[in-house]
């Protein structure tokens, strides 16, 4: 995530931050976050699977 990035998401995660949300929380929605991004990242390489050739490799794995 870049620092941009960040700065952005810690914003927006603050504005949602009231009296009973914890620190824990607020990680947890920066790593999410996070996640996505790189997901998104991942597609725009061209590293991911159509749901049909998941469908075929997982009765490969399931066997």
């Amino acid at each position: 995530m870049s620092g941009i990035k960040i700065k952005q998401s810690l914003l927006e995660i603050a504005n949602r931050v009231n009296s009973s949300t914890t620190l824990e929380e607020v990680y947890a929605q920066l790593a999410l976050l996070a996640d996505i991004e790189a997901s998104e990242e991942q597609e725009k390489r061209g590293e991911v699977y159509t749901h049909d050739t998941v469908v075929k490799k997982s009765k490969k794995w399931l066997k």
